[in-house]
């Protein structure tokens, strides 16, 4: 009986351990995944301005699941194993610099991620990430009539991250995070009678943009001053508007403007993700060495519609300006003509003239009869005049035009306000 009474408490104590075990967890099953970094640099060099970054062996490494939970990271891209052991999913990885300062000299900031992948059972795959610079680029020229007019001159770049000032003899890159930046320089000259007199030139980039380079040329003559951007791109990089700041005593010019000192230089007049009645626009080039208001000048269309602009709306030299429908054709600055203007989609002679006596015997600026043989045609896309075109005989001829190829804010192709693409 006793003996009885002992195997019964084992086999007891048997099925009690049993049932205090938990069933073992199942191995998920896993794929191995190896990560390739490519460093892509789409500014383009201006005066050896763009500070050499740091290997892509230093960047940052962080695999994410789709659902963007952080999953695996490495401090630097050369802790990385040649292959990560990953559960099955979907997953990206992205890399970046670890610079990322608000505002600072010689210091690009680079950031990518992959396309998103699959790990599957017992494969491996390879991602690439494709880092580019993620702030935006900024120097600052100032011209010989600035050196030699100008006692002390500085420019203050900045946005609401940080700023930078660009001494009479800085000439380093600022790099920014991609908010809007506002600009100020100053300007002194000791006048004859020993006093010293300040011009301030004031002004802003509203949607400075990731990847881009503003250039920001200075020129001004004594007692007067312009402020102008001009930006220098490589064919990789979407062109830039172009900004102008005056102050000073410098005014438009006055009286009637020649021919050819205007152009109408790209016209939308088939978008395809607004509506014609919404999206229509055309863009107007400042041909001449001095700003020009357009205000009072005539807006044609083969001579049976037409629109006198009302408003002031200052063009600097060498300056771009949109003439759209709406508001809502284009993001930035623009003069609306509602329903006065309809661009055919068939071509159209498009013209701007002097006011005269009336708004309607005023002598022709400039002229484009976008329909006639030779011209491209383009619908979600604009026409526009090769940059390098940018002259009253070229502009009206049709070998000079083309479709652009670069997007912009609603989501059709066009350069609004800014340098057209290259007619390749």
């Amino acid at each position: 009986m006793k003996n009885r009474f002992l195997a019964y408490i084992i086999v007891c104590l048997f099925f009690a351990d049993s049932c205090q075990r938990e069933d073992p967890e199942p191995v998920k099953p896993k794929g191995l995944l190896e990560v390739n970094i490519g460093l892509f640099m789409n500014v383009n060099e201006v005066n050896s301005h763009l500070k050499s970054t740091l290997g892509a062996e230093d960047f940052k490494i962080i695999i994410y699941n789709t659902a963007g939970e952080e999953v695996i990271a490495f401090e630097r891209a050369s802790e990385m194993p040649a292959e990560i052991e990953l559960e099955i999913g979907n997953y990206y990885v992205a890399a970046h610099s670890d610079n990322n300062s608000p505002a600072a000299f010689e210091n690009p900031y680079y950031y990518g991620k992959s396309d998103p992948f699959t790990i599957i059972a017992g494969s491996s795959h390879t991602a690439t990430v494709n880092c580019e610079l993620a702030n935006t680029m900024v120097s600052v020229i100032y011209s010989e009539n600035i050196k030699s007019n100008f006692t002390g001159y500085t420019t203050t770049v900045s946005n609401s991250a940080g700023s930078l000032t660009f001494t009479a003899v800085e000439t380093r890159a600022g790099f920014f995070q991609p908010l809007p930046l506002s600009i100020s320089a100053v300007l002194t000259r000791e006048k004859s009678d020993g006093s010293v007199e300040t011009t301030t030139l004031t002004g802003a980039i509203a949607s400075p943009q990731p990847k881009k380079h503003y250039e920001i040329h200075i020129d001004a003559a004594s007692g007067t001053g312009t402020l102008l951007f001009e930006i220098n791109l490589d064919e990789s990089t979407d062109p830039v508007e172009i900004v102008e700041i005056t102050g000073g005593n410098n005014q438009p010019a006055t009286g009637e403007i020649a021919q050819g000192g205007l152009l109408i230089t790209e016209i939308m007049y088939d978008p395809a993700s607004l509506s014609d009645t919404e999206g229509e626009w055309f863009e107007v080039y400042n041909n001449t060495n001095s700003a020009i208001d357009l205000r009072n000048l005539v807006i044609r269309k083969n001579d049976s519609e037409s629109h006198i602009i009302n408003t002031q709306v200052i063009l600097a030299s060498h300056g771009y300006c949109i003439l759209a429908r709406t508001e809502n054709a284009v993001p930035g600055d623009k003069y609306t003509y509602l329903t006065d203007i309809t661009l055919n989609n068939t071509g159209a002679v498009l013209s701007i003239h002097n006011h005269g006596t009336d708004g309607t015997d005023g002598s022709v600026i400039c002229s484009v009869d976008y329909g006639s043989d030779g011209f491209p045609g383009a619908s979600g896309a604009s026409i526009c005049l090769d940059p390098d075109k940018l002259n009253v005989t070229e502009a009206v001829i049709a070998e000079s035009w083309c479709v652009s190829s670069s997007a912009y804010g609603p989501g059709d192709l066009g350069t609004p306000g800014s340098m057209n693409d290259n007619c390749n």
